[in-house]
């Protein structure tokens, strides 16, 4: 994570912000009655809680994939430095081929062991 991600807490502050601004807007407008939009909007911060922590498992279940932590390691470190030859098991052949090219398996890189 760089310095410029906001965390989970900033983004759940940001929308217990927000909501409040957009349901005043829309009762401004006429849209829905202010008796209305206050539990409206009571519920949806209510539930903001839950589904933060939910859409953050779903993430979890994806950044770490096998495939998500082998792409981030294929990655260069910077600029100056070649990217790194990763060599998989046949078993991952499927795995190697959506990877870049520097994503092998030991089917297509001679392997030496000592």
């Amino acid at each position: 994570m760089n310095g410029l991600t906001p965390s989970l807490d900033q983004l759940v502050a940001q929308l217990r912000i927000l909501i409040p601004i957009i349901g005043t807007v829309i009762c401004a407008f006429g849209w829905v009655s202010s008796d209305r939009m206050g539990p409206i909007v009571s519920n949806i911060l209510i539930s903001l809680g839950p589904i933060s922590y939910i859409a953050t498992s779903v993430w979890s279940f994806i950044a770490n994939s096998r495939a998500s932590i082998m792409a981030a390691a294929a990655k260069p470190v910077d600029a100056n430095t070649p990217p790194p030859q990763i060599v998989l098991p046949v078993q991952e052949a499927a795995l190697a081929q959506i990877l870049p090219d520097n994503v092998n398996t030991t089917e297509t890189k001679k392997v030496i062991s000592k």
